[in-house]
């Protein structure tokens, strides 16, 4: 199973996204318990000069001129050091949703449509041992239906 680490840098991130051409990975720690989730989305926020929360806010206070910076990532200017100073830890997700792998398909697909999100980790005592996607989904109803073995 493909799984990052707090420690893993920006670079290495970005390499892992790139060779198993995975937009979203579980962050582990070492004994194999999970602690968050990354996505390509969240390497975003490495070019955001406020959190989504605050920019939010601050949207919101009249004749407050916001830059749009954080929605222009293309222009902003950065360091290649940046590949080695920021690591998973900086922008993991530790809000998420998790499945035991008792649960059948129907349950995972209501937990997915639940939490708005197209794949949910297999957790059992703490510990990842898998992840489960809609296209996981799909294939089993396929098999099921004789559409595919």
């Amino acid at each position: 199973m493909v799984a990052v680490k707090r420690s893993t840098t920006l670079s290495q991130l970005i390499a892992t996204f790139q060779k198993y051409n995975f937009h979203t990975l579980p962050v582990i720690e070492n004994d194999g318990s999970l602690v968050g989730i990354v996505n390509f989305e969240d390497v975003l926020k490495v070019f955001q000069p406020y959190s989504t929360e605050l920019a939010q806010m601050l949207r919101t206070i009249p004749f407050l001129e916001m830059d749009n910076r954080e929605e222009d990532f293309l222009s902003t200017d950065i360091s290649s050091e940046i590949g080695i100073l920021v690591v998973v830890d900086d922008i993991v997700n530790t809000h998420f949703a998790t499945i035991d792998p008792e649960k059948d398909i129907n349950q995972a697909r209501s937990q997915m449509k639940l939490h708005s999100t197209s794949h949910l980790p297999v957790v059992e005592e703490g510990k990842l041992v898998g992840i489960i996607s809609v296209f996981d989904i799909i294939l089993a109803v396929f098999r099921e239906r004789g559409v595919i073995q």
